[in-house]
């Protein structure tokens, strides 16, 4: 998006808003193209989302009210799962640690090795 000219998608828009959506749509369509295959489906999964809360909200406040909304609840899940991970990861360690106090501790025929 380095080449993004601000000027020149509102002068489109106000021109001519059919050509605005369907450039729109193009531009939005090679950025997701240029990802993997399963994060491409995602992305276009998530676009269609947008499109239809933003064709749905009546007016573009309300439009930018929900999809801060839906960005919010998904960082919300992605802070539970670090939350989860966080905590397998301190169980493993915990059952690591476990593991290598018994190998010191037990006889040397015993060795878990």
């Amino acid at each position: 998006m380095r080449d993004f000219d601000f000027d020149a998608w509102s002068n489109l828009a106000r021109r001519s808003p059919a050509a605005f959506f369907r450039a729109r749509e193009r531009v939005i369509g090679r950025m997701i193209d240029g990802h993997p295959p399963a994060q491409a489906a995602r992305l276009r999964e998530l676009q269609v989302q947008i499109d239809s809360v933003r064709a749905l909200a009546g007016s573009p406040m309300k439009a930018t009210l929900e999809l801060t909304g839906m960005i919010e609840d998904r960082l919300a899940a992605l802070r539970a799962r670090v939350r989860a991970l966080q905590r397998n990861a301190s169980e493993l360690e915990a059952l690591r640690l476990n593991l290598l106090k018994g190998q010191r501790n037990a006889p040397d025929g015993d060795s878990w090795r």
